[in-house]
């Protein structure tokens, strides 16, 4: 099967096992600041070659050591960089991945080059197309490479990003109502929805959730998923709602499990597996990321014995 991840890169500097309250003015000691390879691309990446797929990498990094230090790691992991693109006006993408004691991760991120990627109608050649969230400039990119290749029996996966959401121009309506996977979480859902930024929901019930994905869809064969925490996932398709609970785990960081349940549900969709084993597999993925720090299974980008050095 041919796989392309399109959507951001990153490096990410996960810092754990911090105290349990930042005093400010003090230098405070945490468990460990490490920099892993990131972003949404790059996350459902590693979920498929997980799952013993090849998947061909389309993202955009900076001219600057940072970014040929990533594609070198990544490379020699077994990525297929051959559609990387190189943006020399943009830094290479940063997130700051904050991991507080409860495993609840604050993300502060610089999209950098990711808002320089330019998606062309050839770089959709493939069996399953995943688009991880996009700045709206290459969001408009994909739409307009989906028009020129009208004619594809590609599964479509997509994981809007806030910005269009918040937008929500034509670009991105064109890509919403391609998609044959759509997944959101409670906000972004409630966002796609239309509700005013001051209503919205933190958190829906089931059957709210289970609702408004019932009426999110553009048509009734689009699976539309709904990740709601702790209380699980839902799915509507084909007229029906299914409900998958969460799995039960030890959580160390929230980032990255979005990433992996989508990734592991589009997987199992295109295999063709009937909706509770996809829901169930795609939970027990988001559970497994939720039991680690980093946002996916890629190693750290400097080991301990590592000779090198960095400027960020």
């Amino acid at each position: 099967m041919q796989l392309v991840a399109i959507g951001s890169i990153t490096v990410d500097i996960v810092v754990s096992g911090m105290p349990a309250e930042l005093a400010r003015g003090d230098k405070q000691e945490v468990g460990s600041i490490d920099l892993y390879p990131g972003g949404g691309a790059l996350n459902a990446t590693a979920s498929f070659m997980e799952q013993g797929e090849s998947v061909r990498l389309l993202g955009a990094l900076g001219r600057d050591g940072l970014g040929e230090r990533l594609r070198s790691h990544i490379e020699q992991l077994g990525v297929d960089v051959s559609s990387m693109q190189i943006c020399p006006d943009q830094p290479t993408g940063k997130a700051i991945v904050l991991v507080e004691p409860s495993g609840s991760a604050s993300v502060l991120a610089r999209r950098g080059a990711n808002a320089c990627l330019r998606v062309q109608a050839q770089d959709l050649q493939a069996d399953l197309i995943y688009v991880a969230p996009l700045a709206l400039q290459p969001m408009e990119s994909v739409a307009q490479a989906l028009a020129e290749r009208r004619e594809t029996s590609a599964c479509l996966v997509v994981n809007p990003s806030v910005a269009c959401l918040q937008h929500q121009g034509q670009g991105f309506k064109q890509v919403y109502a391609r998609a044959d996977v759509l997944g959101l979480n409670a906000v972004e859902a409630q966002m796609l929805a239309g509700v005013q930024d001051a209503d919205i929901q933190l958190e829906l019930s089931i059957q709210e959730a289970c609702e408004l994905a019932a009426r999110l869809q553009h048509h009734p064969q689009q699976a539309l998923l709904i990740t709601l925490g702790v209380q699980g996932a839902v799915l509507a398709f084909n007229g029906q709602q299914y409900v998958e609970p969460a799995c039960k785990v030890a959580v160390c960081s929230t980032v990255g499990a979005g990433d992996a349940f989508l990734s592991s549900f589009a997987l199992a969709w295109k295999r063709g597996l009937e909706p509770t084993e996809a829901l169930k597999l795609a939970s027990q993925a988001a559970a497994a990321r939720l039991g680690q720090w980093a946002a996916n299974t890629f190693p750290p980008m400097f080991g301990q014995d590592a000779a090198q050095t960095l400027t960020l």
